[in-house]
């Protein structure tokens, strides 16, 4: 078992483009979400998800500038982007079972106001961390740092869209 340390958290600032961030919310624009999906806890509530693995945006563009950025050799094991609104706060849970795993969390929406919450928490045994959504943000952290989103508040009237690359270090 790891001791994960808040150190193992990376946060990253203008990862992508403009031009990428703007590919990203076309994506997110079109009626693909589906809901229901949950993590890996059972009886949790469930919340919006829409399938990307098989967009090459996803997939093959942007996984460059993760690599570039992160500065590790990455394999897309799958992608998806998560939809959160009032009340679909996440669950703790680990999105890796082995230390090759590795999560970048990207923060998709195009505007955001700290007073929406809607934060991604890390537990660890001295105390949670946790990251608050950005425009063009993202985390990364191993795949075994146990973590969930705090739910949105009642003022958000829309969807905290979130893209998730589960990824393998090569």
């Amino acid at each position: 078992m790891h001791n994960f340390k808040p150190s193992n958290i990376r946060v990253f600032r203008n990862v992508f483009s403009q031009e990428h961030c703007e590919s990203i919310d076309v994506f997110l624009d079109r009626p693909q979400w589906r809901y229901g999906h949950i993590s890996d806890v059972q009886n949790t509530p469930p919340f919006w998800m829409m399938h990307l693995g098989r967009d090459k945006l996803f997939t093959e563009t942007l996984i460059q500038p993760i690599c570039e950025a992160t500065g590790d050799d990455l394999k897309v094991l799958s992608v998806y982007a998560n939809g959160q609104t009032y009340g679909l706060g996440g669950q703790p849970h680990v999105d890796a079972n082995d230390d090759r795993g590795r999560t970048f969390l990207f923060y998709a929406n195009a505007g955001w106001d700290v007073r929406w919450n809607g934060k991604t928490c890390f537990l660890f045994d001295d105390g949670p961390v946790w990251v608050t959504p950005e425009i063009n943000k993202a985390v990364y952290f191993p795949g075994q740092i146990k973590h969930f989103a705090e739910e949105t508040t009642r003022t958000f009237g829309g969807l905290r869209k979130t893209v998730a690359w589960k990824l393998e270090l090569v």
